[in-house]
C-alpha cells in the first residue's frame, strides 16, 4: 500500500462521512439526550461492526454474510427496534425527574450492542466494503500489515467523525437547562433515534 493510496482512500472516507444516514442519526440523538460520554459505546459497536465485515472481506469470506443473511436480519429487526423505543421513551421521559448523571456500564454496553447489531445487521455493508477497498487496494498483494493498516486508517476516520458529530450535539444539548427546553431536546433526539430506528428497519436485504 502506497502513501497516496493511503490518502486516497482518507479522502474518500471522509467524503463519505460527510452524508449523514442512519448511523449518524443514531450517534446524534444519542448524544443530544445523554451526552458526549454516552456515546462511545454506540460509536464502538458501529466500528466493530464494519471491522467485522472488512476482516471477511480481506480473509475472502463474503460468502458468510449471504450466508447468514437472515441471521442478520433478525439481528438488524431487534437493534432497530431498541432504537425505536429510546426514542418514544425520550418523547415519554419527564423533564422535571430527569437527571443528569454519567452513564452507567449497563448503559454503555447497550449503546455498544445497540451500534454493533445495527452494522452486523445490515448484510449489504459487505457487499459495500467487497466493492469499496478493491477500489483502492489490489487485494491479492495485501499483507498482513496493510490489512491492519486499513483498518486503523478505517476506524481512526470514522471514528473521529463520529466524535465531531457526537461532541457538537452534546454540546448544543448543554444549553438545554429548563423543563421546557429539556422537553424539546427530549423530542428532538427521540425523533433521530426513531427515524434512524424507521430507516434501519424499513431497508431491504
Amino acid at each position: 500500500m502506497t502513501l497516496e493510496t493511503a490518502f486516497a482512500f482518507v479522502a474518500a472516507l471522509a467524503v463519505w462521512v460527510l452524508i449523514p444516514g442512519p448511523a449518524i442519526l443514531m450517534v446524534v440523538g444519542r448524544s443530544l439526550s445523554s451526552g458526549f460520554r454516552s456515546t462511545a459505546g454506540l460509536i464502538g459497536g458501529i466500528l466493530l461492526g464494519d471491522l467485522f465485515y472488512i476482516t471477511l472481506v480481506f480473509l475472502g469470506l463474503a460468502a458468510l454474510g449471504q450466508i447468514l443473511g437472515e441471521f442478520f436480519v433478525v439481528v438488524r429487526v431487534l437493534a432497530a427496534v431498541y432504537l425505536i423505543y429510546l426514542g418514544i421513551a425520550l418523547w415519554r421521559k419527564d423533564p422535571q425527574k430527569q437527571i443528569a448523571a454519567p452513564a452507567t456500564p449497563g448503559d454503555t454496553l447497550k449503546s455498544f450492542l445497540t451500534g454493533f447489531g445495527v452494522t452486523l445487521g445490515n448484510p449489504k455493508a459487505i457487499l459495500f466494503h467487497l466493492g469499496f477497498l478493491p477500489t483502492f487496494f489490489d487485494m491479492q498483494s495485501m499483507t498482513v500489515l496493510d490489512a491492519l493498516a486499513v483498518m486503523g486508517i478505517f476506524v481512526a476516520v470514522l471514528g473521529a467523525a463520529f466524535a465531531a458529530y457526537a461532541y457538537a450535539a452534546s454540546r448544543a444539548g448543554a444549553v438545554f437547562k429548563s423543563p421546557r427546553k429539556v422537553r424539546i431536546l427530549n423530542r428532538a433526539s427521540g425523533t433521530m433515534l426513531i427515524g434512524a430506528g424507521t430507516a434501519i428497519l424499513l431497508k431491504r436485504g
